[in-house]
């Protein structure tokens, strides 16, 4: 399947300039300008997003990043022109109240999930061949992995290793 939910921090750390970013999250960083390039290149590539526009949002803020072209520039015009390439990805979702999602899984352990991040998962959810959700730098995505698993939602991380670590060592493990 080449449909996909790309969260906004993919496109950010793409094009974040490297002397600002960690590290030890550099490999994700490049990851993350090959994902895309990969992605925007093939032809059989499609973005579903939601019909509101949101993460179309999120995408033209991850384009303010200073320094100019950049893979976040490039991958927020090359979204909107492609954007609506095929209709059935753009899924309508109908907001109860901010960020909370009738589309969203009904799961004991998901209501705590960050708020501004639901749309993505309401997304995946609601959508029938449940295309996965591409993850970058949000560690918060591992720790929930397994739970949207039993929903049928999966998560694409860009670099495991890298968001693995981080989520470890937030949680003191």
């Amino acid at each position: 399947m080449n449909k996909y939910i790309i969260d906004a921090n993919v496109a950010l750390l793409s094009g974040t300039p490297v002397k600002s970013i960690p590290r030890d999250q550099l490999r994700c960083a490049c990851k993350c300008v090959a994902f895309i390039r990969e992605f925007m290149e093939n032809p059989q590539s499609s973005l579903v997003l939601d019909a509101e526009g949101r993460i179309l949002k999120e995408y033209r803020g991850a384009n303010t990043l200073g320094g100019s072209p950049n893979m976040a520039n490039v991958f927020s015009i090359w979204a909107h022109q492609h954007a609506g390439k095929n209709v059935e990805d753009f899924i309508s979702l109908r907001e109860r109240a901010e960020n909370e999602f009738e589309e969203y899984p009904d799961s004991e352990k998901l209501k705590i999930f960050d708020p501004p991040d639901r749309k993505y998962i309401a997304l995946a959810y609601k959508r029938k061949e449940k295309p996965p959700i591409v993850e970058a730098s949000d560690s918060k995505w591992w720790g929930i992995r397994e739970e949207l698993e039993k929903c049928g939602v999966a998560v694409r991380f860009i670099d495991e290793d890298y968001i693995k670590q981080k989520y470890l060592k937030k949680i003191g493990s």
